[in-house]
């Protein structure tokens, strides 16, 4: 089974339906995409920051290269590990652009397929409103369970992932 993280859109005029049918399901897991094309997978997830950081890094080792000459295997293994690191880390990079936009963590579904996980999110967000609590509908002084809490994976006190 994978896991999917799913975020809502900042709370708009609509209220809290329209945001549950704007959300987006975003896989947990290894990018292929992200790995084998970088460069076009970056643009196509609108992540310009990062284009910007890959093609620095890319006008450095070319840079590097020219001056010192470097081998041709220390230029493959750049390559790799910049496509390894963008193919494990991708889909947390665009889930940090939504977070950033004001998107929130609404839920985490555990399912065999995207289609799955869509429909076993929205039958809990649609049958009692919200998945996860707000930080907002929480009150400031709320006490803490003294045991262990169940979860797995997460930690508690993180403002997000």
């Amino acid at each position: 089974m994978a896991f999917y993280t799913v975020m809502t859109p900042p709370s708009a005029e609509g209220g809290g339906r329209e945001a549950i049918e704007r959300a987006r399901v975003i896989p947990d897991g290894f990018s292929w995409g992200a790995f084998l094309f970088h460069g076009l997978w970056l643009l196509g997830q609108r992540l310009w920051l990062a284009t910007l950081l890959l093609a620095l890094i890319w006008g450095a080792v070319i840079v590097v290269h020219s001056r010192f000459g470097f081998h041709l295997s220390a230029l493959s293994l750049i390559y790799w590990a910049i496509a390894l690191f963008l193919g494990i880390e991708g889909r947390n990079l665009v889930v940090r652009k939504l977070a950033r936009k004001g998107w929130q963590l609404a839920d985490v579904v555990e399912a065999r397929t995207l289609a799955e996980a869509e429909r076993r999110y929205f039958e809990r967000a649609l049958a009692d409103g919200p998945a996860l609590p707000s930080p907002a509908a929480q009150p400031a002084g709320a006490a803490r369970p003294s045991g262990p809490l169940p979860i797995i994976g997460l930690f508690p006190e993180a403002q997000g992932r």
